[in-house]
């Protein structure tokens, strides 16, 4: 594009939704001009928090509106897909939330939506960006632990998340939620892809508790160059833990380790009343006016980037649907007992 302003428009007014929003209501190149939400009152209290907004519920009508040129989406995990390829076929440029889609047939759906279209589509695995993981992959790539031999990874939540946080927890699960985010850091920090997993689930706790998803997906991976890393994405950790997630990860080479720590860093520590709470010093700082800080907002505004400057995608619609493919491949293998091989 050529145009000196994006017009944006949000489709979810969740805690997600209300980050593009500021992120498109900051940025001196972008106006925010719509939000969407199929619950009228949340959509109408965003929309009155951000001047000249119109509010929507049906995002058909939304799409119909003169002057948007870019549609983002933050909604459920399982609600992408129609919303991904009415915004492509109505010729939006498109930002969405990870994952992509909940199943492969999907993610190839908007894949094709995507090939017919010629606006740009970008995931939003804005680990990429996070300081810690991106110095990973700079280092991985620069030959400083030699070949990569194994390693681990675990995105987990505390048990706030389903119990409180989402009221849709039982239509998805950490694997999904959290397992998108950690594949796509591992894809990219190695720069290769998985070609066998072999998982391992666990149930009951939430299930007792009214949230019909799995507890924890433990799952091996294997990479086509022959690295194998284990990962864990619970919804089962204490309440006790001081942030509300747990992201580490480990790699050994044969020339030395990584180890990333970004959640329990401990640099900023808390303790009133309610325990020992550490505060993410990374995903979003403090800045000036007209500018986003953190990895979170710098994510969304690599969207802008690309479609107003050309630049690279953070992450591509391909990116989201091998994402895709890995994680119903741990599905898979968690429900047969057995190893699934990936063919791309």
């Amino acid at each position: 594009m050529t145009k000196e302003t994006l017009n944006v428009a949000v489709i979810g007014s969740g805690i997600w939704g209300a980050q593009h929003a500021h992120v498109f209501s900051t940025l001196p190149n972008t106006r925010l001009v719509a939000v969407c939400d199929v619950n009228r009152d949340r959509a109408e209290a965003m929309a009155k928090n951000h001047d000249g907004t119109r509010a929507f519920t049906d995002h058909r009508e939304m799409l119909a509106m003169d002057g948007i040129d870019a549609v983002t989406i933050a909604t459920p995990d399982f609600t992408h897909t129609p919303l991904i390829v009415d915004a492509l076929d109505a010729g939006k440029h498109v930002l969405s939330e990870k994952p992509l889609a909940t199943s492969v047939e999907e993610a190839e759906a908007i894949r094709k939506a995507a090939d017919a279209s010629d606006r740009k589509i970008m995931v939003d695995f804005h680990n990429r960006v996070s300081p810690a993981i991106a110095t990973a992959q700079e280092e991985v790539a620069k030959g400083t632990l030699g070949k990569l031999i194994h390693g681990s990874g675990r995105l987990s939540n505390t048990t706030f998340v389903p119990l409180e946080m989402l009221s849709w927890a039982g239509r998805s699960s950490a694997l999904w939620f959290l397992g998108s985010h950690l594949v796509d850091a591992l894809r990219f920090i190695l720069d290769d892809d998985v070609v066998r997993v072999f998982a391992m689930r666990r149930d009951g706790y939430l299930a007792s508790k009214g949230v019909d998803t799995a507890d924890v997906h433990l799952a091996m991976l294997e990479f086509s160059r022959g690295t194998v890393m284990t990962i864990e994405n619970s919804w089962v950790l204490s309440p006790d833990n001081p942030q509300v997630f747990d992201l580490e990860i480990g790699l050994v080479g044969e020339k030395g380790q990584i180890q990333l720590n970004p959640s329990h860093n401990g640099a900023y520590r808390q303790m009133t009343g309610h325990g020992l709470k550490y505060r993410d010093l990374f995903g979003v700082t403090p800045v000036g006016v007209g500018r986003v800080g953190g990895f979170v907002f710098e994510s969304i505004a690599r969207f802008v980037d690309a479609v107003l400057t050309d630049a690279p995608l953070l992450a591509t619609v391909e990116d989201g649907l091998r994402v895709t493919r890995i994680l119903s491949a741990i599905e898979d293998s968690a429900s047969s007992g057995r190893p699934v091989d990936i063919a791309y």
